[in-house]
């Protein structure tokens, strides 16, 4: 996961797929209203949480579908979903004019992340 920060909120991206890491209680923050999904327990996911490994859960949040953390609350969004889930419009957050840029990360440890990726998938 790429770090970068939306206003004061720092969120992560999937270098590889583009999707949103929300830890439990962003995405309302950057969202600005409160979310309530409904778990899907017909189907298993086979992504992994970002913040503690455990398998995430299908849910639908908002019409969509999703995958939530039952241990940390966190969310992870497909691409574009959080602009679905905000009425078609992207989301406006104010910058800070101070925000850290995160550092470049050396070639070794993305391809160590990618290998620990696949590697979390059963490749």
């Amino acid at each position: 996961m790429s770090p970068f920060h939306a206003g004061k909120t720092e969120l992560d991206r999937c270098p590889f797929c583009h999707g949103l890491w929300f830890d439990g209680g962003e995405l309302e923050t950057v969202l600005g209203k409160r979310m309530v999904g409904e778990l899907d327990n017909s189907t298993v996911s086979a992504r992994k949480c970002a913040q503690d490994s455990t398998p995430m859960q299908p849910a639908v949040l908002g019409g969509l579908r999703v995958e939530v953390c039952l241990k940390c609350r966190g969310v992870f969004l497909d691409d574009g979903e959080l602009t679905a889930l905000n009425g078609g419009e992207r989301v406006r957050v104010k910058v800070e004019p101070n925000a850290p840029k995160p550092a470049a990360r050396p070639e070794a440890k993305v391809q160590d992340d990618v290998m620990n990726w696949l590697h979390s998938l059963g490749a």
